[in-house]
């Protein structure tokens, strides 16, 4: 799974790619650390490439997610930083 979304990057080159790269779940302080990563396309993902992008978010209060799972925090992106994304 992943989310497509264009998001311009310092190189001058369009992120349309965006997948999850690592989930840390601090369960005693509720918190999650998500890093998502962008890509020009899933091929450039798919063929190993480095991203272009990445953002690092911070899921705390009302929007942590206990023993969360990679498709609950899709979804969780959908609503907060990657508004207007759609699935891939």
């Amino acid at each position: 799974m992943a989310l497509l979304k264009t998001v311009a990057t310092q190189y001058g080159i369009d992120a349309t790619y965006w997948n999850i790269f690592s989930i840390n779940e601090d369960f005693k302080n509720k918190t999650l650390e998500v890093v998502i990563n962008g890509y020009v396309s899933k091929e450039v993902r798919d063929a190993n490439n480095e991203p272009i992008a990445w953002s690092n978010l911070t899921f705390s209060g009302d929007e942590y997610i206990k023993d969360v799972t990679r498709k609950a925090v899709y979804e969780s992106l959908k609503t907060t930083a990657f508004i207007d994304s759609t699935d891939n």
